[in-house]
């Protein structure tokens, strides 16, 4: 019987992910250089893999009279790949929370991380 990564002292299991800077587009708007904190797993029931995360810095770089409202949707370009999200709410600190709505823009972890 295997043990679970806690019981030997490795890191508890943890979803796949990005933090770090990204590219992030809102609509025709620029291109902009942001910090991102994003995450996902796969659904079994839905057969679907799903992510979500935070945008630092969105409303600054885009200019506090015109933020993104929820339902927005943006694209997020990491060094791992390109996904397109939506915003759904503004946290307390400014973040924009979004989730997903195409595929990851992070790699998923190697499978024997997994086990």
């Amino acid at each position: 019987m295997r043990e679970s990564p806690t019981a030997t002292g490795g890191e508890p299991d943890r979803p796949d992910g990005y933090t770090g800077p990204a590219l992030v587009t809102v609509g025709d708007g620029p291109v902009l250089a942001l910090e991102v904190q994003l995450a996902g797993h796969f659904e079994p029931i839905s057969g679907r893999y799903r992510w979500q995360g935070r945008v630092r810095g969105l409303t600054e770089a885009l200019g506090a009279a015109d933020p993104p409202a929820p339902g927005t949707e943006l694209e997020i370009e990491t060094p791992e790949g390109t996904g397109t999200a939506r915003v759904t709410a503004v946290d307390l600190w400014g973040s924009h929370l979004v989730r997903s709505v195409s595929g990851r823009p992070f790699g998923a972890r190697p499978q024997h991380e997994l086990d």
